[in-house]
């Protein structure tokens, strides 16, 4: 194990290695300060160059630019009252207030070293949790794995949806495209109608650019115009107390609060479907409830600033957790990832922790220098990224449809994969606009494989006796409960408004 540790470390500091971490943080950094994209589209963009590569060096560009969003987006949220990604969503209450009260560099500060220190805290964490990561596979069989497919879907189907009825639909939807092709298991070709571009099925590349970043792109550039508005905001001016050093000192004498916030951020990037947005906002819940002074949140204080920066990339770290071990994605970044994974032939779970465990601690090594490189460079770039917010659509979202284009037909070297992407992003954009989840889809096509392989080994080895397990039969009562609980809720509050109304 340390051995593999010191392995996966020392495979950063390779030429290829450092390149990747450098140019994905800095790619992730720029990316981050245009309001609507985010890492999931970056690295959604990023998949068609890591064909080919070593695995390290494209785990290392996929992270860190998905690592490397974070700060920036709390630049434009900051300054502009505009999240960059939303998981800044939750910085805007203070941190803009700070930027009216004039103290802009100290807010800045105070986010760069919130975010660093709160990722390094969440790596520290992973690193504690691989080794254990070893005893939690060895408790689950094929029906297990295939209940935790459809877990994951359930769970994600919840996330960017209207009701949890469009959100497993969704998820089939993922599913049933998955199955386009040629059967693993009997060689039937399924789906294809006669075309041949379809034999092999969609490739993840084409279904991936086309539902997240064209059916982003159609949006924004629907809007004509830049996604922020311009804002006059001064970044020379000198204030005492403002500047950004005073923004690090704040964060190093609030220490309970980052160190607090950071674990709640890695603790809820564990479970499928509860990190990313809801981790910010449920750290800077936790701040005002045990602050001395809650009234004073909202208004321009620090810990407004520290409590969801803090676990905006720890969240991620404690994202791997599932992504690696039970191959269950815990966020759409993560989802992308995946789709990272099957490009270079990795399979999340046993096998990867066995045959790439040197690339797993190296994963969590990435997190952590790539938000200290990102936090650094986004520092010294402040008003390059303001502008950057503040690109109209018209000019952006061209150059991004034909990057798109060029790496989907560089994936596959198929132009039938190139209309793929066209019209998987007219579908994802007819989802978005009817509040379909866009990212359950995705889960969907990802996991399709993965459910259809252990279905049928659990039919071969257990058959109907697979319920005799007790921890299959508990997962089956998660999905349920997970499932029906939505429902539940509504009857539940329709009985007691028709009971308020009887009274009245």
């Amino acid at each position: 194990m340390l051995h593999q540790l010191v392995l996966g470390f020392g495979s950063l500091f390779t030429p290829s290695g450092m390149l990747m971490i450098v140019l994905g943080s800095l790619l992730g950094t720029f990316v981050g300060a245009i309001p609507g994209l985010g890492g999931a589209v970056l690295m959604t963009m990023l998949l068609p160059f890591i064909y080919g590569m070593p695995v390290i060096p494209a785990l290392c560009l996929l992270l860190a630019a998905h690592s490397g969003i974070y700060f920036s987006g709390s630049v434009t949220a900051i300054l502009l009252n505009t999240p960059g990604a939303p998981e800044s969503a939750a910085t805007t209450f203070d941190g803009y207030a700070m930027t009216r009260q004039g103290k802009a560099k100290r807010a800045l500060g105070i986010s760069a070293v919130s975010t660093t220190i709160g990722g390094w805290i969440g790596v520290a964490l992973l690193l504690v949790v691989i080794p254990f990561m070893f005893q939690l596979i060895k408790l689950f069989q094929p029906s297990e794995y295939l209940l935790l497919a459809i877990l994951a879907i359930v769970l994600i189907g919840q996330m960017r949806s209207g009701s949890m009825t469009k959100g497993l639909l969704s998820g089939l939807f993922g599913l049933m495209i998955s199955f386009v092709g040629y059967d693993p298991i009997t060689g039937v070709q399924r789906f294809t109608f006669h075309q041949l571009a379809l034999y092999n099925g969609f490739n993840i590349t084409a279904v991936a650019l086309g539902i997240f970043a064209f059916a982003e792109m159609f949006h924004l550039y629907s809007l004509k115009k830049g996604r922020a508005e311009a804002a006059n905001i001064k970044l020379s001016a000198k204030t005492p107390g403002a500047g950004v050093l005073d923004g690090m000192k704040d964060v190093f004498s609030h220490p309970w609060l980052t160190i607090r916030s950071a674990i709640l951020g890695t603790l809820l990037g564990v479970v499928p479907g509860i990190g990313g947005v809801a981790a910010n906002f449920i750290s800077y819940g936790q701040a005002m409830k045990t602050s001395k002074h809650p009234e004073k949140f909202g208004t321009g204080i620090p810990e407004g600033i520290i409590a969801p920066e803090s676990s905006s990339i720890s969240k991620e770290a404690g994202n791997l957790v599932p992504t690696v071990a039970l191959g269950v994605p815990g966020g759409v970044g993560m989802a992308v990832l995946m789709s990272g994974f099957t490009i270079l032939g990795i399979v999340p779970g046993p096998s990867m922790l066995k045959s790439n465990l040197d690339a797993v601690f190296a994963m969590a090594f990435v997190i952590a220098i790539g938000s200290l490189l990102s936090s650094a460079m986004g520092l010294a770039i402040v008003p390059l990224l303001a502008r950057i917010s503040r690109v109209p659509s018209t000019i952006l979202v061209p150059f991004i449809f034909a990057l798109a284009a060029l790496g989907s037909f560089a994936a596959d070297q198929s132009m039938g994969q190139v209309l793929a992407v066209f019209a998987f992003g007219i579908v994802g954009l007819l989802m978005k606009r009817f509040n379909y989840s866009v990212p359950a889809a995705m889960i969907g096509f990802i996991l399709g494989s993965v459910a259809e392989q252990n279905l049928y080994l659990t039919q071969q080895l257990f058959g109907l006796s697979m319920f005799k397990r007790p921890l299959t039969d508990l997962m089956i009562l998660i999905i349920l409960f997970v499932v029906f609980n939505p429902y539940l809720q509504r009857f539940r509050r329709t009985s007691v408004k028709a009971k308020e109304e009887i009274t009245a």
